[in-house]
């Protein structure tokens, strides 16, 4: 049903314009016919032809939607041209879910210009609460307060995104027993008292981004000690008393950029502990004051689903991620810096731990092992730069294993020995099933140069590998080395990968790589030699584009084990057209 309820307003507006009728929709009348329109006048061009597609796209909507409601719904309906109640207030309420919410002139203009349409449909809107719930304390004094009336007993969603100093917020802290979201967006946090300082028995979701720290004391009560549905708490670049009751039963939380006021270790897994039921904790780029002892305590998470600890001090990541008990069902994301001169094995032991743990637990079942290097074709970049990102993701198949994911910001000379070491890791765990291997974006290397060439570490590592996928959205050279170490051998050298039965190929454009192997089969061929696709290997195309010719050729000489997904042929339009000319 997504879109329906704008299309179904465009219906609405059109035919209200027009002598101020609403449409009326029968269950059992026909399609709409505008060609024989009785209004004076009807749409024509390519609004006409807009108009059309909109009834015929929700044509048999309307009808399943009246049909369903019709018994219930007629002696409610405001006026005898009205669609019922029901369906107009979906619409509504469609129309608005794309609108900001943090924005009183996107979400309540859109509601007044509803309400300017005719008086039926002010009267419904006037009178339904649940659309005024949502309360932009930044606006103009007058409008709260209208807000409040008309959303009568209602749990309210606020948001406050300027300088408090400017704005009557009487009105909005007197129904904080009303409170369902309080969203602070501010670089004044320090005067948000009013809004931190009031009982909020109803609060399920707390937001605060901003600078500084609000309390004029750690003793400082958060609501007065009083919001015992509070599930959900935000907090980007300022802190709260971490030792308040409020941060308790938290089913999510989320510390971004903390870097003044930031929580002990133990105040930190004081929250989690009593957080049983917490299933989504992000922590990133936060300070942790350690204590004398970080090694001895451990917090159970047993409902815990995701986990995001990103860009700590080394200490603080490695004290974070070994206090805490993760399921191996829980989606992880673990990233780090290392700097020239650290070792891979030291730095990276403790991030690892959970790779053996999934590697383990996979046994002979089947996983996915993606390999995204570094940037070294980009110049101008800085260590700290997402260029320099080696990321490493680890997927087993199913559900009862969690992906993780392993991003090292570095320098990209360093690249091949993490992921040597990484996937060395997981290897005794791998012999008799080996991980399917995607290798996204990488560059060019020295041939035959184990430390720079990702292809002949990782046949090292898996050489029983059967499945290959590479990806490739700049169209750079890396490509081209993968393939001709592939499908062409040194002289003496054994081939990579022997047991490799697919090789899968995700690119923007197969063009270039095509026309190489095209040529490479010519000269293969010339000297009388045996196709190096002598294995029965199956070659599957997926997405980007190729010319006609380079695709024809692969097709004849691997028809056999040749598969395209979706890969668009380029100049075949043109092509068409000539042939037609003719």
């Amino acid at each position: 049903m997504e879109n329906y309820g704008k299309e179904i307003l465009r219906i609405l507006l059109y035919d209200s314009a027009l002598n101020r009728q609403s449409l009326q929709v029968d269950p059992e009348s026909q399609p709409i016919d505008y060609h024989h329109s009785k209004h004076p006048s009807a749409p024509a061009g390519v609004e006409f032809e807009d108009l059309k597609r909109a009834v015929r796209s929700v044509q048999r909507f309307l009808g399943e939607a009246i049909r369903a409601i019709a018994a219930e719904s007629r002696s409610r309906r405001s006026s005898p041209s009205i669609l019922p109640v029901e369906l107009f207030l979906w619409v509504v309420k469609d129309v608005l879910a794309d609108t900001d919410r943090h924005r009183n002139a996107g979400y309540y203009g859109q509601l007044t210009k509803l309400c300017l349409v005719c008086k039926e449909w002010a009267d419904i809107i006037h009178g339904f609460p649940e659309l005024w719930t949502q309360v932009n304390i930044s606006s103009s004094r007058e409008f709260p307060p209208e807000i409040l009336s008309r959303s009568r007993d209602l749990p309210l969603d606020i948001t406050y995104h300027l300088d408090l100093r400017s704005i009557a917020v009487g009105s909005i802290t007197s129904e904080s027993h009303r409170w369902r979201s309080l969203d602070i967006r501010s670089d004044r946090v320090y005067a948000i008292g009013s809004l931190l300082t009031r009982r909020a028995p109803r609060l399920q979701e707390l937001i605060i981004i901003g600078s500084g720290y609000w309390a004029s004391s750690t003793e400082t009560k958060v609501f007065e000690d009083i919001a015992p549905e509070l599930k959900v708490v935000t907090l980007r670049g300022c802190g709260l008393p971490w030792r308040s009751p409020i941060l308790s039963d938290l089913k999510k939380l989320s510390l971004w950029k903390i870097e003044e006021h930031f929580p002990k270790l133990d105040a930190l897994l004081d929250i989690l502990a009593s957080s049983p039921r917490l299933s989504e904790l992000v922590i990133v780029t936060t300070r942790i004051q350690l204590g004398s002892d970080t090694s001895s305590r451990r917090v159970k998470l047993p409902n815990l689903r995701s986990l995001r600890v990103e860009y700590l001090y080394p200490e603080a990541m490695k004290a974070v991620i070994n206090s805490i008990d993760v399921p191996l069902f829980a989606t992880c994301i673990f990233s780090t810096e290392l700097g020239y001169d650290e070792e891979v094995a030291v730095e990276l032991a403790d991030v690892s731990e959970r790779l053996v743990a999934l590697a383990r637990g996979v046994g002979n079942d089947s996983a996915t092992l993606t390999l995204k290097p570094p940037s070294m074709e980009i110049a101008g970049r800085y260590p700290g730069d997402e260029q320099w990102d080696a990321v490493l993701k680890y997927e087993p198949e199913g559900n009862r294993l969690g992906p993780l994911t392993i991003t090292v910001n570095t320098y990209p000379m360093k690249h091949v020995g993490i992921f040597s070491y990484l996937s060395g890791r997981i290897q005794p765990y791998t012999k008799a099933s080996p991980p399917k291997l995607r290798l996204a974006e990488i560059h060019s290397s020295i041939q035959d140069d184990e430390d720079t060439s990702l292809l002949l570490t990782l046949n090292r590592i898996f050489p029983n590998v059967e499945e290959i996928a590479l990806v490739e959205r700049r169209g750079s050279r890396g490509m081209l080395d993968v393939l001709r170490r592939l499908f062409t051998q040194p002289a003496g050298a054994s081939p990579l990968f022997s047991s490799l039965t697919t090789l899968a190929i995700y690119g923007w454009s197969h063009r270039d790589w095509v026309t190489w192997l095209q040529r490479e089969w010519e000269r293969i061929c010339n000297r009388g030699s045996v196709s190096f696709l002598h294995r029965n290997l199956t070659l599957r195309l997926e997405g980007g584009s190729g010319d006609t010719d380079g695709l024809q050729a692969l097709q004849q000489r691997a028809a056999e084990t040749l598969a395209l997904y979706n890969v668009q042929v380029e100049w075949e339009p043109q092509r068409t057209q000539l042939e037609e000319a003719r």
